[in-house]
C-alpha cells in the first residue's frame, strides 16, 4: 500500500508541474484597444486602395472626441502608402461613427478549464473622396476571438469608454460546481492517505 501512496504522490507532483507550465505558457491576451487599432488599420487600407500613391491628399478626419486616438494610426498607414496629407486636387473626409465591443456568455471548454468568453469588436464609418466628382463609401470591419473571462478587466481601458462592453455574469451553477469537486477530491485524497497509513 505504501508503494501505491508513493505512486499517487509522484503522479500528483507531475500533474501540478504540468498545470503550472500550462498556465505560465498561456500568451498574454491582446487588449481591446490594440484590436481596435488593427481594425482602424484595415479601414485605412480600404481607403488607400481608392487613392493614388505618392499624391497629395487633403484628409479631414471626423472622429469626434471619443475616437481621436485613431488619427495617428490612420495617418501612419497613409504615410506608409506614400499618401501625403497636404492640400491637393483630391480631398478626403474620413469619419468614424461606431466603435464598440460585445461579449458573449462565458463558458468552459473543459470541466476544470477556465471560463472563456467570446468578444466581437466593431469599427465602422464612412469616407468621401472629393475630386472632379465625389463619392461616399461606408465601411464596416469586425473581429471575433475568444479569451479567458478573468482577463476582461485587463483588456478594457477606462480612459476609452468604447473599449468597455457589457460584462456577462459568470454562470451560477458552474461557480458552485468547481469548489464542490475540489472539496470532494481533497476529501477523497485525505481518506486514501489515512486508509493507506492505517494499513
Amino acid at each position: 500500500m505504501n508503494n501505491f501512496v508513493q505512486f499517487v504522490m509522484k503522479r500528483g507532483s507531475f500533474l501540478l508541474l504540468f498545470l503550472f507550465l500550462s498556465l505560465s505558457a498561456r500568451g498574454q491576451t491582446k487588449t481591446n484597444l490594440e484590436l481596435f487599432f488593427q481594425l482602424a488599420d484595415s479601414a485605412a487600407s480600404g481607403l488607400a486602395q481608392n487613392l493614388i500613391n505618392g499624391k497629395n491628399v487633403q484628409i479631414d478626419f471626423v472622429l469626434g472626441k471619443d475616437y481621436q486616438v485613431f488619427q495617428n494610426t490612420l495617418l501612419a498607414h497613409f504615410q506608409d502608402k506614400d499618401i501625403k496629407d497636404r492640400a491637393g486636387k483630391v480631398s478626403v473626409r474620413f469619419a468614424v461613427t461606431d466603435v464598440r465591443i460585445d461579449y458573449g456568455e462565458p463558458e468552459r471548454k473543459s470541466l476544470f478549464g477556465p471560463f472563456i468568453v467570446k468578444r466581437t469588436l466593431h469599427f465602422s464609418g464612412n469616407y468621401s473622396i472629393i475630386s472632379a466628382t465625389s463619392e461616399v463609401k461606408d465601411f464596416s470591419y469586425s473581429l471575433n476571438n475568444e479569451f479567458p473571462y478573468e482577463d476582461i478587466p485587463s483588456v478594457e481601458n477606462s480612459s476609452f469608454p468604447f473599449t468597455q462592453g457589457k460584462i456577462p455574469k459568470e454562470p451560477f451553477f458552474s461557480s458552485l460546481l468547481e469548489p464542490a469537486i475540489a472539496l470532494g477530491s481533497a476529501a477523497a485524497a485525505v481518506y486514501i492517505f489515512f486508509t493507506a497509513r492505517s494499513k
